[in-house]
């Protein structure tokens, strides 16, 4: 019966609420949401923190919780009689223990608190503790984001379909609840194929081999994941052909160069090729085989792409080069490493040609000449060689290339380097034409020409008037004599001796200016060739009237 006549306790609301809803960011509680009413004798509720962001949590899959802790900060015992809950149904619960209860003066209680979220976004709870304390009962706010994982849309298929070496690319869609960014992700992805995590997008150019295999992709938004597997079968019923577009070709502008696919081929029988040409100068072209002119020199890439008509078709693409130029770039070499060009005798110099590029057999040997780039360099331009009618393929300097051989007398090159002075560089140039085409074939060597003769001469006093000058002239050993006068042109002016007979040793011939038709010369240069044997020797001299 003293149960029954107990005084109910007093209780006085008092509610603090926040407006709308939000979320509070992870841990961080928010202060001074509770407030007290003017200090009074009796108990007085106390909760720490005063709410709380559970953050997001995933539906189905995930919960959440915390502890407050309620004190009694009075001078009376606090009495709990209850809890209530502004939106239970969003799945926030909370236990402060055996109810009602009771918290002395200077005591505390655990509440704990948990969210297992049911709907989407953002949710909140407004947590009222019912007591006996002066300020009523006191409401704490509780906070948290329903996460739902990703929904594929479309779903993905359990399987797809796929054919050998035909491109294949499949994109998964998904929409998320939330908005959230998503993100994707994929096993068992096949040796060749790509995957975009950022799109979602699968890419295999070539799948194969032929069977199944069996992959998943998984979409999350950061916290919540969807899965979905599926199996892709390839099926093989025709094989890619091979191109092989030959090459690196070598050309000339204005001449067609040959190109050959005829190496592609296809390992399913009895298909049928077709061959498309980018012949990288903006022209195009068909056929297993075809010739093309350049008009332009340049390095050129050249593709081939091969097709055969099974089903589907399928088609490769292979690269090759083709170098073309204005002329053929042969290099010239000599039989020792020297530089040293003799031009005193009777024997020949060998010379040979190399090319990496055209075959040594297609150059026509009686076309083959030689010139220099010193200018005014002797009485001829050009000298062919000694072996018009035969062609030599040898290796004369014994660098392991092929070289096509050719001689040239020094007698030859003796006129065409007559005005060189001894043991100057002189650049010697090797022209040709090849047999076929007639192109154009071109190389060069530097060379030094041979130091003194068996001749020397000079003429005194030079400059010369109208009374003439004296030619001095030593010969190492006896023989015929030939002194001849030329302008600075090249022309013969006076012809002073014509093969005599001189003995060795030192002599001297006249000349009076006088040319061979009794005309006297004018003023200018004229050069003073003196040949005994075969070995030659000029001076300059300068007429002045």
């Amino acid at each position: 019966m003293d149960v029954m006549r107990r005084r109910v306790p007093r209780v006085t609301l008092f509610s603090i609420v926040a407006l709308g809803l939000f979320a509070l960011p992870p841990g961080q509680a928010t202060a001074g949401l509770a407030v007290r009413a003017s200090a009074v004798s009796g108990p007085a509720i106390g909760v720490s923190p005063t709410s709380h962001d559970f953050g997001r949590v995933n539906v189905g899959s995930g919960s959440a919780t915390f502890d407050f802790t309620i004190s009694n900060t009075g001078d009376a015992d606090l009495h709990i009689s209850g809890l209530t809950h502004s939106n239970a149904a969003a799945g926030f619960t909370a236990d402060a223990g055996v109810l009602p209860a009771t918290i002395a003066p200077g005591g505390s209680r655990t509440l704990s608190s948990s969210f297992v979220p049911v709907g989407s976004g953002p949710q909140s709870d407004n947590l009222a503790l019912v007591s006996d304390a002066s300020s009523g009962f006191f409401t704490i706010v509780l906070g948290g984001v329903a996460n739902n994982a990703p929904v594929f849309n479309p779903a993905l298929a359990p399987t797809y379909s796929a054919v050998a070496f035909v491109p294949f690319t499949l994109t998964a869609t998904a929409d998320d609840p939330e908005g959230d960014e998503l993100s994707w992700s994929i096993t068992g992805l096949p040796l060749g194929a790509t995957f975009d995590g950022s799109t979602g997008t699968m890419d295999w150019p070539n799948p194969g081999p032929a069977g199944s295999h069996p992959m998943t992709i998984s979409v999350s938004d950061g916290l919540a994941t969807s899965s979905a597997s599926f199996t892709i079968t390839v099926t093989a019923d025709n094989s890619p052909p091979t191109a092989n577009p030959g090459g690196p070709y070598n050309g000339l502008t204005g001449i067609p160069v040959p190109l050959s696919g005829s190496a592609s081929s296809d390992p399913d029988a009895g298909q049928t090729l077709s061959f498309a040409w980018d012949l990288g100068d903006g022209s195009l072209g068909t056929g297993a085989t075809l010739n093309h002119t350049y008009t332009a020199p340049g390095n050129y890439i050249v593709s081939l792409t091969v097709t055969d008509n099974g089903s589907p078709p399928l088609s490769r693409t292979a690269f090759t080069s083709a170098s073309i130029t204005n002329f053929i770039a042969v290099t010239i070499v000599r039989n020792h490493p020297d530089a040293i060009l003799k031009t005193t005798g009777n024997r020949q110099e060998l010379f040979g040609m190399e090319s990496s590029s055209w075959p040594l057999t297609d150059i026509n040997p009686s076309t083959i000449k030689m010139s220099t780039t010193y200018p005014n360099a002797g009485t001829v331009s050009d000298i062919a060689n000694t072996d018009a009618k035969a062609l030599k393929i040898a290796d004369i300097n014994g660098n392991g290339y092929y070289d096509l051989d050719v001689h040239f007398k020094r007698s030859a090159i003796r006129e065409l380097l007559l005005h060189v002075p001894n043991g100057a560089t002189v650049e010697l140039v090797f022209t040709a034409k090849t047999i076929i085409d007639r192109a154009p074939v071109r190389g060069s060597i530097n060379v030094v020409k041979a130091g003194a003769s068996q001749v020397i001469s000079a003429a005194s006093p030079n400059p010369i008037r109208r009374d003439g000058t004296t030619i001095s002239y030593s010969v190492l050993e006896g023989g015929p004599v030939s002194i001849r006068i030329f302008s600075a042109g090249g022309k013969l002016v006076r012809t002073l001796k014509e093969r005599e007979y001189m003995t060795a040793g030192t002599h001297e011939a006249r000349w009076d200016g006088i040319d061979d038709h009794g005309e006297r010369v004018g003023s200018g240069i004229y050069f003073v060739r003196t040949v005994v044997l075969d070995e030659a020797s000029v001076s300059k001299l300068v007429v002045m009237k």
